[in-house]
This record gives C-alpha cells, structure tokens and sequence, in this order.
C-alpha cells in the first residue's frame, strides 16, 4: 500500500480536522473518506501519529460520537499562527499569542461571544495534541513549514517525523491542563 500524498478527488469527502484528512489524503485511511471504520481509524492513529492504546481507543470514542462539524481551519487563523511563530517555530507563546488576538477580536466583533470551561478545555486539547503530536521529537515546537503543510494543505510534511515515544493520555492531558491555565489567566487579563 503507498502512503503517498494524493489530493482529493471529486466526490471524496473531507472532515473539518485536518488530521484525519491527512490521513485519508496518504492513504492510512479510505482516500475517499467514506466508510471508515472504528478499526482503521485507531489503527491508523497508531501507525502515523503513535498514540498508544487508551489514547488512540479515546480518540476513536471522540471521533464518532462527540465531533460533528464544529469548525474548519480557516487560513486567516493560519496566518495569524505563522505571524505569532518565533524563530521559525510554533511555540506555547506563539499559540498564547495568537489566542489572545483571536479571543480579543471574538470579544469585539461577536456580541454572543463566550468563552468558559467547555471552549477552554477544547482549544487546550486541541493546542496539546498539536504540540505533542506534530511537535513530539522537536521538544513541542513545530516548524512554521510542518504547520502551514498540515493545516493548509493537510498533509503529513516530508521533515515531519513520527512521534519516537508513544502519545498517550497522560500527555495529552498534562501538556492541556498547561494550556488551560495559560488561557484562563489570558482571559483573566482581558476581562
């Protein structure tokens, strides 16, 4: 089987995460991104992004019954992400950084805007599985040109390597729980 990039084609379905879609767009999971199984989805999260047993078990969980089309990835954001980067890497102050211009610009621009535990225990696991999953051999900074491949093109980057450890829980959530305070105290300064 190869696991080489290929673009969707027409009628191909997409997800709004752009891991699993790298996946499909390599080939670990059904390139037209019908039909995927429970199976294929954790022994895939096992393959590329090495989660370990219980967590690839709790993503599987997360992706079918808790995940619905919430978000996309938007390039604005993107953009925003790369101007924050420092050194030509995305780092904990690049992703505070860019929260903190996104939650202010949410704030002023959204008179429905909230932001309490349920949004800020989201975007905490979500900036730790990107850190330690995309960032895992590079002490959880990631390259400006691994982020801009996977985010825009979602695509698993040539310089990107596998996780040498395995991914698992514990990680995931002490890496979120840093973020969670980081992003409550940013709140707190801005409210």
């Amino acid at each position: 089987m190869s696991y080489e990039w290929q673009a969707p084609q027409e009628g191909d379905e997409r997800s709004p995460c752009p891991a699993l879609n790298a996946l499909a767009n390599h080939g670990y999971l059904p390139r037209n991104g019908k039909d995927i199984t429970p199976r294929q989805l954790f022994e895939a999260l096992q393959k590329v992004f090495n989660e370990n047993t219980s967590f690839a078990m709790y993503q599987v969980a997360g992706c079918f019954t808790l995940y619905g089309e919430n978000w996309v990835v938007r390039n604005d954001l993107v953009d925003q992400l790369i101007t924050n980067s420092i050194d030509g890497k995305i780092k904990s102050e690049s992703i505070k950084n860019t929260f903190r211009a996104r939650y202010l610009d949410c704030k002023e621009n959204n008179p429905d805007f909230t932001f309490g535990f349920f949004q800020v225990q989201l975007a905490s696991g979500e900036y730790s599985l990107f850190q330690n999953i995309m960032g895992a051999n590079t002490n959880k900074e990631v390259d400006v040109k691994i982020a801009e491949t996977f985010f825009r093109e979602e695509r698993l980057a040539n310089e990107w390597t596998r996780p040498n450890s395995s991914v698992s829980l514990s990680t995931i959530f002490g890496t979120s729980n840093e973020f969670s305070k980081i992003i409550n105290a940013e709140i707190k300064k801005l409210n």
